[in-house]
Formats: structure tokens, C-alpha cells, sequence
């Protein structure tokens, strides 16, 4: 008889003891009696039941079940967990629950069977086949042999009869699965992307970080394909890290034209549950060669990791805001670092954090200064002084309308960007000074055209908009700014032969529309393109020219230290995406204020010139990356028990010793009150990164004092 002590997804650091059967090791997925009821727990370790010492045997229970060996978590994951609970300050059981498959937290044993796809060939040339379909197909299978998911998708049904016909008359032959690493349509590197790949390639087997520094359209795409061919021919597995969902898909059909014998794991939080499994227990046994997903995905086992790649590393969407608050690029150093591989962060704009770490020397930085299209060049970035030039009642002055509609003339494509989704962000009476405002969070609801609501972007709740003001009963109410809705209907009549297509949450917020938006593109069925930050970042549209940015000022002077640096990462994105082919691009940025420095950056595509100007103001304050922050976050149902609990946090972080630790006073929230929680906070400033988290480990027992929702955010990117 043994003891095992296991984790449990609760928010406790305390471990608990059950009998066992049999020795258990650390990471063994098993289900244990709990609070009444059976829940899955993880094992720590296990000692004979004689060695047991802290309860008597009687007063443990046993073990229900132990899963299979193929559902336990390995070695590196569970040292990159509890990495995460002690860096993050989070509950290591929490963590780890954090890490797996939705399925895996369920009772039972989940189902497991991965697809084992039989590649055919054709056996002979010289066939008649009736059907543009069945012609395409025996093309391909003419040129390179195909697996059955690769014949299904062409054939566009299930082959199963029609491969047994064929296999019966002798015209294919199944043959092994080709190697992974086999391409099929490699271009040919410039010398920039050679020296970078030859680089890279020779780091491999070590850890290393490197910095992909491109501009946009400089093809570091390309380099992350030629140096996973070489990894791949090493029998190794890649994994690549994308920020957005609507990446992954567009990323996805890249890497698998370019591999068409390897097996990608997609993992991101579109795929079901028992999809996620599939492609998580792939990664795990070596079966999947690419694993590409969003944040998640870092915690994804591996048999053979071989690189990890981070595209767009500066992204915010890296960093997880609720839960277990990590940051996956983080993450990934560290899990590289344990694993002695080489990790690649990429980006246009890369985070101050990134550069800071290279001017230290920690980092290895490659610059891809030149559009990978030799043709193509950046485009011209002019500014347009709305003092001079003021917008329409849809956002658009004059001299954009002037520039889009030559653009139209010319049969070219452009993108109109505005963050802010809806038709209009606030509804009000004049006459008493009413304003849409949720009644559960503190802020305003937004008009959805559409629809006739008024909506809440943050909890989503929506009503239809009142006929009469609530407040005063005047039936006049009128809208104030604009949104994307407001702007598609503009332009639906301003230029009525233009086809236009929105692209925000509302309209696009699955892979089939996503799929559906691109093949529209490749087209040619748009002309207009409006949007928001989604079209952002790393999409390749041959045909558009013109890009207009409007509502851009926000940013400029925000609470949010990091707002300069977020909107000109947007910009450069947003802007990158005009002129990538053969045809000169123009990017058009409406500002109320077109002497700030930032926009004198952007214009003269300054890089360089912004960060060192962006540091300098950082390290004259004190911020990040010359600090180092953490946030207590508290939370209630009652606006006075969450008053009470900021007045005891303040007096619990006093008694505490803090020598190296600025304690600033606790107050509420931006958004005082969401999803019907008040909400407040308590930022912790240190010049040590060590003396901060020994304070916060001091901290953390006392936290539960306070009697509300607490969770600690280390690095915080939301203030």
C-alpha cells in the first residue's frame, strides 16, 4: 500500500493524501473522492504507506482510478507549470489544470484516435476521367503523392469508394507516408533571409533567443519556413506561436502547402474539445511535426522539441488577463531555455521589453531591412491635419475620400482602419445630458445599427435602444462619434459600385468567415476593406494600395504608459500592409494633431528613432522595462465591502516589510465596475525584480484577509 499526495484545480497551494494501490509517479493524471464528489487530481509523488507519518492510514480514502500513461503530464511541462505558479504567484493545481485539454479535466478516459493518413501515387499517366474535379485530382496524384485528408479536400467528399475503384483497376498504389520535411513550392531566399537561416540553422541543438527584426512584407515568414525544413529533416517538432485566431488558419494553409506530408496540430480556442485532445496527445507521442496555435499552445507537450518560433512576440494578446495571468512569450524563453533549443521572437514592431533584453546582450538580433518582393517597396506614409481637412459625419476628410476614390478608379483594393466596432460608441440626449451607460459595468454601450441595440463590448449586455430618453423623455436622441458600422454605411452610399466589406468581432469571428473573407480577396470581390485592429497583422493582400487610418489620436494621450508604443506597433502593422506586391502604396493617418513626435516617426518609418525616444522617456520615470510592476486585483459583488477591503490591503501591505518596494495606494479600477463586480487595485513598483516577488510571496498569506476576490498580476499589461 502506498500514500500519493496530489493537486487538485482548486485555489489552494496545499497538496492532499490518498491510498494507492501501486507506486505512482509525478504527473500521473487520477481520480480521487473529494468534497463529496470524484475530481481529477495530478500526482506530486507517492511513498510506501509505512513512511507515512502526517494522518493515520484510516483517515485517508483511495484512489477511484489511475488513467493510462498517455494522459500524464511530462517531466518539462510540469517544471514549466510550476515555473509559471511560483513567477505568477498562482496555485501550482490551478496552473496545471490551466496547461491540459478541457477533456482532461473531466471523469473518465477520454477517447483517443489519431488519423493514420495512407499516402497514394498514380501508377499510370495516359486516363480519360470525366469531371473537373476527378481531373484536378488525378493531376496532383500525377505530380506528388497524396494523403487521403489532401484527396479529400479535393475531391470534396469522403474517397474512401472511389480510391477502392482505383486501387482495384490498378491506376494508384499506396505507399509510406513521405518524409515531413519534403517541400513543395520553396522560394529562394534573398541574401538578407540566407545569412538569418544559415544563422539559425547552425543554433540549433542550443538554446539561444533571437530577435527576428523585419519590416512588414520582408519576408520573415520565409525564414521561419527554410529553417523548419531543417528541423524537420532532424526528426525534431517545431512550435510557433501566433497572437491572433484568425492567424493561425491563414498560417496554417502556408506551412502545410509548403510541408504536405507533415501533420500540424492546430490548437487555439475555435477547435472542440476532443479536437484539442487529438492535436495536444499528437504533440505529446511525436506524431505531429508542426504544433501551431495561440498562448495556449505553450504549454503543449512535446516528444522532440526542436524550435520554438513567436510571431508577432510584441503582441498584448500573448499575455493571459485573467486566471493564471502569464505571459506566453515568457513562457516560451523559459521552456526553451530547460529544453537547450533555440527560440525565435519575430515581429515588425518588437515590444521594448525585446529590445531592452537585446541591448543587454541576452538576445541575438537579425534585421530583414528589405521587402522580400524586390518590386515592392514601404509605402508612403502622409499625414492628414484635420484642422485643415475635417472629417464627415462617418469620419472621412476630404482628401481621403479624394485618394480612395482614385484608388477605386485604379480597380485597386483599400483598407479603411477604425478600432472601434459599432455603429457609434455613445447614444445621448442633449437635451438633459443622458448617456448610454451599462448597468453592469462602468462604462458606455455602443449603437449597433444593425440590430437597433445599444450594446456593452465588455459583458455584452444589450437592450434595444429606448424610443425616448429613460431620463428626460425626449424622443430625440442622437449618436456621437463613429464606429465601423457607420463607416460601411457611409461608404455602402457614397460609392454605391464599391464592394464593401466589414471585417470586425461582429461579422467575423469564425474560421469558415475568415476562410470565406480570404477567398473573396484572392478574388477580387472587394474593393473596400473596413476594419479594425483584426486586419492588422500579418495578412498578405497582393491588391491593396491605399490604407486610411481614422480615430487614431486616443492613444496619444492615454493613462496607459504603453498606449504610444501599442498604437505604433498598430499603425506600422496597419500600415504594412499597403503596396506588399508589385503596385506603390499610400497610407493616410488622420490626426487632430500632427506635430507629435510619434507621427513624425511613423512618416519616416523611424523605428530605431521611436524606440530610443520611447526608452529614454521610460527610463527617466521608471517604468517598465527599467522596473518592474505587480498589481493586486480585488473584486466584489459589493461596492462597500470592496471599500473596506482596499482600506485593509492598504494597512496589511504597510505591516509588511517593503525596503526596495514602492507601495502606491489602493484605489479602483479603470473600469470601476464590470460584469457587475466592483473592482480595484493595488500597483507594487520595485527596481528589483527579486524584491518584489519576495515581497509579494510575504504578501500573498494575508491576502485572504480581505475577504473579496483577489488574484496577483505580475507583469501587468491592463493598468
Amino acid at each position: 500500500m502506498y500514500v500519493a499526495s496530489v493537486l487538485l484545480d482548486i485555489p489552494l497551494r496545499q497538496s492532499y493524501s490518498y491510498l494507492s494501490k501501486e507506486p505512482l509517479t509525478k504527473g500521473q493524471r487520477v481520480e480521487v473522492p473529494f468534497r463529496n464528489q470524484t475530481q481529477i487530481a495530478y500526482v506530486i509523488s507517492s511513498i510506501a504507506a509505512n513512511d507515512f507519518k502526517d494522518y493515520p492510514l484510516n483517515k485517508l480514502k483511495s484512489i477511484v482510478q489511475v488513467s493510462p500513461e498517455i494522459y500524464n503530464l511530462p517531466a518539462d511541462i510540469w517544471d514549466l507549470c510550476n515555473f509559471a505558479a511560483n513567477y505568477y504567484h498562482h496555485p501550482l493545481g490551478s496552473t496545471l489544470f490551466c496547461a491540459i485539454p478541457g477533456l482532461l479535466r473531466k471523469l473518465g478516459i477520454p477517447a483517443y484516435e489519431t488519423a493514420i493518413d495512407i499516402y497514394y501515387t498514380a501508377s499510370q499517366i495516359d486516363i480519360q476521367l470525366r469531371g473537373s474535379k476527378l481531373q484536378r485530382l488525378w493531376q496532383q496524384l500525377c505530380q506528388q503523392p497524396l494523403g487521403v485528408g489532401q484527396i479529400r479536400q479535393i475531391y470534396g467528399a469522403n474517397p474512401a469508394a472511389l480510391l477502392k475503384k482505383w486501387l482495384n483497376l490498378g491506376l494508384i498504389t499506396p505507399i509510406p507516408p513521405p518524409a515531413p520535411h519534403i517541400t513543395i513550392g520553396s522560394l529562394k531566399a534573398n541574401n538578407e533571409q540566407q545569412e538569418i537561416i544559415d544563422s539559425l540553422t547552425a543554433k540549433l541543438n542550443n538554446f539561444s533567443v533571437n530577435l527576428l527584426y523585419g519590416i512588414t512584407g520582408s519576408g520573415k515568414t520565409e525564414v521561419f519556413l527554410q529553417t523548419i525544413s531543417k528541423v524537420l529533416e532532424s526528426k525534431q517538432q517545431v512550435l510557433v506561436l501566433v497572437p491572433e485566431i484568425n492567424l493561425t488558419p491563414q498560417l496554417k494553409g502556408r506551412f502545410q502547402s509548403r510541408f504536405p506530408y507533415a501533420k500540424i496540430a492546430l490548437l487555439n480556442s475555435e477547435v472542440s474539445d476532443k479536437e484539442r485532445l487529438i492535436a495536444w496527445l499528437d504533440a505529446k507521442q511525436g506524431k505531429a511535426n508542426i504544433i501551431l496555435g495561440t498562448r495556449l499552445c505553450v504549454f503543449t507537450p512535446c516528444m522532440n522539441l526542436g524550435l520554438v518560433i513567436i510571431d508577432e512576440e510584441h503582441d498584448d494578446s500573448f499575455k493571459q488577463n485573467d486566471s493564471l495571468r502569464y505571459h506566453a512569450r515568457d513562457l516560451a524563453i523559459v521552456r526553451a531555455k530547460k529544453l537547450d533549443i533555440p527560440i525565435v521572437l519575430a515581429s515588425a514592431t518588437p515590444s521594448l521589453e525585446t529590445l531592452y533584453n537585446y541591448k543587454l546582450g541576452k538576445y541575438y538580433l537579425y534585421k530583414l531591412s528589405n521587402r522580400a518582393n524586390a518590386n515592392a517597396a514601404l509605402p508612403e506614409i502622409k499625414l492628414v491635419n484635420l484642422q485643415h481637412y475635417p472629417p464627415n459625419h462617418a469620419g472621412i476628410s476630404q482628401v481621403a475620400h479624394h485618394e480612395l476614390k482614385l484608388c477605386l478608379e485604379r480597380k485597386e483594393m483599400a483598407l479603411i482602419f477604425i478600432n472601434r466596432r459599432g455603429y457609434a460608441p455613445i447614444i445621448t440626449c442633449y437635451d438633459c445630458g443622458w448617456i448610454s451607460t451599462c448597468r453592469y459595468c462602468s462604462s458606455k454601450m455602443v449603437y449597433h445599427h444593425n440590430k437597433k441595440e445599444i450594446c456593452c463590448h465588455h459583458c455584452g449586455y444589450h437592450i434595444k435602444v429606448p424610443s425616448n430618453c429613460p431620463k428626460c423623455h425626449n424622443s430625440y436622441l442622437h449618436t456621437i462619434g463613429h464606429g465601423t458600422q457607420k463607416l460601411e454605411e457611409y461608404l455602402n452610399e457614397e460609392f454605391p459600385n464599391a464592394r464593401v466589406k466589414r471585417v470586425d468581432r461582429d461579422t467575423t469571428n469564425s474560421k469558415k468567415a475568415w476562410h470565406e473573407l480570404y477567398q473573396h480577396i484572392d478574388s477580387n470581390q472587394i474593393d473596400i476593406l473596413v476594419g479594425t485592429q483584426m486586419l492588422a497583422k500579418g495578412h498578405d493582400f497582393a491588391n491593396l494600395t491605399l490604407v486610411i487610418g481614422i480615430n487614431l489620436d486616443n492613444a496619444l494621450y492615454s493613462y496607459d504608459f504603453r498606449a504610444s508604443e501599442n498604437m505604433y506597433s498598430t499603425l506600422t502593422q496597419v500600415a504594412g500592409r499597403a503596396g506588399r506586391a508589385d503596385k506603390k502604396g499610400l497610407v493616410l493617418l488622420q490626426t487632430n494633431y500632427p506635430d507629435h513626435p510619434i507621427y513624425n516617426f511613423l512618416i519616416n518609418h523611424d523605428f530605431n528613432g521611436f524606440i530610443n525616444f520611447i526608452l529614454s522617456e521610460r527610463k527617466q520615470n521608471k517604468l517598465p522595462p527599467f522596473s518592474y510592476y505587480a498589481l493586486i486585483r480585488i473584486s466584489d459583488n459589493s461596492e462597500e465591502k470592496l471599500k473596506l477591503a482596499q482600506k485593509k490591503l492598504r494597512q496589511i501591505s504597510n505591516e509588511i516589510e517593503h525596503s526596495g518596494v514602492n507601495l502606491f495606494p489602493p484605489v479602483d479600477a479603470v473600469i470601476a465596475k464590470l460584469h457587475n463586480k466592483y473592482r480595484g487595485q493595488m500597483l507594487l513598483m520595485s527596481l528589483s525584480r527579486q524584491s518584489l516577488h519576495n515581497y509579494l510571496a510575504n504578501l500573498e498569506p494575508r491576502l485572504s484577509e480581505l475577504q473579496v476576490v483577489v488574484a496577483i498580476d505580475v507583469d501587468p499589461f491592463e493598468l
